[in-house]
């Protein structure tokens, strides 16, 4: 007998984890690829999709759908999708506007070999799966679908590595009077 969204999620809220799952596996695959519509990035939808669903596992207890079980999970997931967007645009927005150290005349720099030298340090500071993100990414050019697969870590997180560290870099470098 197939249970109704409804009564797996109140059996999911009394602690079934054979009823989230049921949820899971009955809906996954399609709020991925709604998702997918807004993003057009693959990874990225099953890494806010699967955060839907351990966020409603996690809160199974506070959460009051006043809806269809569906409708929540699709506006939930439509939801994360935009704000996705919108940290993403913001964080785009954060990188563009960090100098880039090609784009600097050299003469701006007292000792070009100085900077580079205080840049590394920089680097070297950085927590070392950080610091591993970034050189893969920023010096040794590897695509984020790369790293991802070398370092089995979804993009979403390697994305959020490597804004975290440019942001970091930025600040380091202000603090040792380079930029």
């Amino acid at each position: 007998m197939d249970r109704t969204d409804e009564q797996l999620f109140q059996q999911i809220r009394d602690d079934d984890y054979f009823s989230y799952n049921q949820l899971f596996m009955r809906y996954y695959a399609r709020l991925c690829a709604f998702v997918y519509e807004y993003l057009q990035d693959e990874a990225v939808a099953e890494d806010l999709i699967q955060d839907l669903f351990l966020k409603l596992w996690a809160e199974r207890k506070r959460i009051e759908i006043r809806e269809r079980v569906i409708s929540y999970l699709y506006k939930a997931s439509r939801n994360a999708a935009l704000n996705h967007l919108r940290s993403e645009k913001n964080r785009q927005k954060a990188i563009n506007t960090l100098p880039l150290t090609e784009s600097q005349p050299e003469d701006e720099f007292t000792d070009f070999d100085e900077f580079v030298v205080q840049l590394q340090a920089c680097i070297d500071e950085l927590p070392d799966r950080s610091k591993q993100v970034f050189v893969m990414s920023r010096i040794d050019g590897f695509k984020l679908a790369e790293i991802s697969e070398k370092l089995g870590i979804s993009v979403k997180t390697i994305k959020n590595q490597i804004w975290k560290s440019m942001q970091y870099l930025r600040s380091c470098l202000k603090q040792k009077n380079v930029l």
